[in-house]
């Protein structure tokens, strides 16, 4: 079973940290986070309460790694980029 992925982008000379877990089947949610400088700059959570006692756990999966490399592509598409200026 994975339970998450960490990953580290770096983009413009700055290096973002994305954290993915799943959260359980007792709190069935994917959440994504992404840190620069070990402050949350930006998250997205999505449920799977709908897949729980299916057995769809390849589904679950696969959710969680599409969400993984979506955070990854917005970081490297710059759509954080207005986000980091604020910090």
């Amino acid at each position: 079973m994975i339970t998450g992925y960490n990953t580290d982008v770096r983009h413009n000379e700055v290096v973002f940290h994305v954290q993915t877990e799943d959260k359980g089947t007792s709190n069935p949610y994917i959440e994504s986070l992404v840190y620069v400088g070990g402050q949350v700059l930006a998250s997205k959570r999505a449920s799977y309460a709908e897949m729980v006692g299916e057995g769809k756990e390849k589904d679950i999966l696969a959710l969680m790694d599409h969400q993984h490399r979506t955070m990854i592509a917005a970081i490297r598409h710059g759509k954080l980029d207005a986000k980091l200026a604020e910090l």
